[in-house]
């Protein structure tokens, strides 16, 4: 479930992600990646199969915390709500509808769901990073 945006391969975006300060690169890719996340946590949260336990405010955009230099990882995952017993929680059972048990077969809605909105969530980045650059570059 990953998608990698190569700023290489944007044009005259490249340049302009170039001429930002090392701060002003990692504040860019942060944003941009985050709004592709929020994207895909949207159209995952439409998709949350509430009779099975999962709720959609369970499904939520996430950053991971260490990333090598010069990237940045941003997903969806799904989370505890507070004052949940841990066994009955979505964070928990999420898994087995997505990937089945060996009494109930797969019924996958994570996954699909990602590689169906890629394209929105592709366009979300490029969007954003795009704006965060102009920003970024009309405050110097």
């Amino acid at each position: 479930m990953s998608i990698t945006v190569d700023i290489r391969g944007l044009g005259g975006l490249a340049e302009d992600f170039a001429r930002l300060s090392r701060g002003g690169q990692k504040k860019v890719l942060r944003q941009a990646t985050m709004a592709g996340a929020r994207v895909g946590r949207d159209a995952i949260r439409d998709e949350a199969p509430v009779e099975k336990g999962v709720t959609r405010k369970s499904v939520v955009a996430a950053a991971k915390r260490d990333n090598p230099p010069g990237t940045f990882t941003a997903g969806v995952k799904v989370v505890a709500t507070p004052r949940e017993d841990s066994r009955s929680t979505p964070a928990y059972t999420w898994r087995f509808s997505e990937i089945g048990t060996s009494k109930e077969p797969a019924r996958p809605w994570i996954r699909p769901t990602w590689d169906n909105n890629e394209d929105e969530i592709a366009g979300a980045v490029r969007e954003r990073l795009a704006s965060a650059i102009d920003e970024a570059l009309s405050r110097r």
